[in-house]
């Protein structure tokens, strides 16, 4: 089924073949068919929409996901057992699209249940953002790691970590997850410390570029950030504690990039309902000043990042729009270049950006309406988008 988007308002930097900031917009189940002047397409035989002069965007992507976290109480997730798990990723994956999201990177998981979902929409069972899953996380023998204790996959040494790469690769998953640092929601964990060796990551690496993917890491300090870009990761998750070393070598690694997580960090303190336990609390406020100082020195020197939340669902279903409030109200990030990550740097980083990620002929179908200006004031994130296309469904929040 065809359909028109009457009087839609596009922000340049989010537009290609087009350079007018207002337009009609003709898509299909899949594709965008035409961006044409407002009123030039006099007859429609197909559905018509009148946007009414909102903010159109491309679909949303989240970089950093964790699917299976409805909550952040992880002794009640862990406890779940893998059919109640699939339904719950289902739902989430659901929310997420009625947020407007339409790509999702899966941070690690249990049960290879993310690949099954996204397999189960491959076949037409369900629509879901696609995803790009990651399976269980690879850690070495670390303090805190029966906390994860269906999230892990438990490696050391270079061997180890070669064949826990390989096994998420023979699952399906599309890329590897390493834990480079120590965690914050880890009681026992340090987040500044480095737990891998170079031989142990070097490793993964070479089995992810063996198989034409590549591998995230997770790191939360500067030295761990340091060694994931000199072993050839492709981005680095969180960077809570970024030094100026490791942006200089950021800024000369061009393939490799920062995903930071604001929604997590703020999620963490909310005392009325984290779950988390007392040891992961104390390190979320001890080092509130200093993250978010870190995340915005990487930004302001000009880092093109990605777009991550690691939200769970219970904050994420509460709270529309939070990773975009959150890098204003967290970190100091503008209102265009936090739609720029969401949208076009991701693509990009993701490597998708030849059917993703911007508003242009013969892309993906994958839009997404929003009442007000969000390149003006991202606050009008916080109310779900007005309507989200993706793969021929229309939802329509009221």
């Amino acid at each position: 089924m065809m359909i028109l988007l009457r009087n839609c308002r596009l922000i340049p930097e989010l537009t290609e073949g087009y350079d007018g900031d207002r337009a009609d917009v003709v898509i299909d189940d899949r594709t965008i068919l035409s961006i044409t002047s407002p009123g030039e397409i006099s007859k429609f035989s197909g559905q018509v929409i009148d946007v009414e002069g909102n903010t159109l965007l491309p679909g949303f992507f989240d970089l950093h996901a964790h699917l299976y976290l409805t909550q952040l109480n992880l002794s009640v997730i862990d406890r779940k057992d893998p059919v109640t798990t699939a339904f719950d990723v289902y739902a989430f994956a659901r929310e997420y699209l009625r947020q407007g999201y339409t790509t999702i990177r899966d941070a690690g998981g249990p049960y290879n249940v993310t690949k099954g979902l996204s397999r189960a929409a491959a076949r037409g069972i369900v629509n879901v953002p696609d995803i790009i899953s990651s399976g269980h996380a690879i850690t070495p023998t670390e303090g805190g790691n029966d906390e994860y204790t269906i999230l892990y996959e438990v490696a050391d040494g270079a061997d180890e970590f070669r064949k826990a790469a390989r096994k998420q690769l023979e699952a399906g998953n599309d890329v590897v997850k390493v834990m480079v640092t120590g965690a914050f929601l880890n009681e026992s964990g340090d987040p500044g410390q480095t737990i891998v060796t170079e031989d142990e990551l070097r490793a993964a690496v070479q089995v992810a570029t063996m198989k034409n993917t590549y591998v995230m890491a997770h790191t939360h300090g500067a030295e761990g950030i340091k060694l994931a870009i000199r072993c050839g990761v492709r981005t680095v998750e969180h960077c809570c504690f970024i030094d100026d070393e490791a942006i200089a070598m950021l800024k000369d690694s061009p393939d490799c990039f920062v995903i930071p997580t604001g929604t997590v960090s703020i999620t963490s303190l909310d005392e009325d309902g984290n779950g988390l336990l007392d040891g992961a609390s104390e390190k979320c406020k001890m080092y509130e000043a200093m993250e978010r100082e870190c995340v915005n020195k990487a930004y302001r020197a000009g880092l093109k990042m990605g777009f991550g939340s690691d939200a769970d669902y219970e904050h994420f279903a509460k709270k529309p729009g939070l990773e975009f409030t959150a890098r204003t109200i967290w970190y100091d990030f503008l209102p265009k270049d936090i739609l720029l990550q969401a949208t076009k740097y991701s693509a990009e980083i993701a490597g998708l950006a030849d059917t993703k990620g911007t508003i242009k002929v013969g892309k993906n179908a994958e839009l997404v309406v929003v009442e007000g200006k969000p390149d003006e004031d991202i606050s009008v994130m916080k109310k779900k988008p007005k309507y989200v296309f993706f793969h021929g469904e229309v939802l329509e929040n009221s």
